[in-house]
């Protein structure tokens, strides 16, 4: 399926915007809380290289973007890892909706997986940001998906 660019950049966006609040909360968290925290901020950076090309703030690179979307699959893979039942101490912004729904965390996990492998592979070949948008675009609406249901809100 192919997303218009006005309806990519408006995911992509939403899902940049989603990452804004991490670098605060993680001054006071410990453990796995920190842990976790700290992998959500590795892949809103992905994301945030990613998005810049998008945007075409930045030039196109296939090698960074090939790199960023393999970044985002390992730390999905390892997702449901992160979040031991009732690991909520803290400033954690997991709601428990996450241990309520375990079943529909750990599918938003492997979907965010299987969506930052295709982008990876995409960019394997990819000669522009067109041919990389919609699986951008994919991948930000799941992460948005993932928040919506599963994240304290802003």
């Amino acid at each position: 399926m192919m997303l218009k660019p006005a309806t990519a950049l408006a995911a992509a966006a939403l899902a940049l915007t989603t990452f804004s609040s991490l670098a605060f909360a993680h001054s006071s968290a410990t453990g796995i809380v920190k842990q976790r925290m700290g992998m959500m901020e590795e892949i809103a950076e992905s994301m945030k290289q990613v998005g810049s090309m998008i945007r075409g703030q930045t030039d196109f690179d296939a090698e960074t973007v090939r790199a960023a979307a393999a970044r985002m699959a390992d730390h999905a893979g390892r997702m449901t890892d992160m979040f031991p039942r009732n690991s909520t101490n803290g400033p954690s912004e997991a709601l428990p909706a996450i241990w309520e729904d375990w079943d529909g965390f750990a599918g938003l996990a492997g979907e965010l997986e299987a969506k930052a492998v295709t982008l990876s592979q995409a960019a394997e070949n990819a000669q522009g940001v067109d041919e990389i948008r919609p699986h951008f675009a994919e991948l930000s609406r799941t992460c948005a998906a993932c928040h919506e249901d599963f994240r304290k809100a802003d």
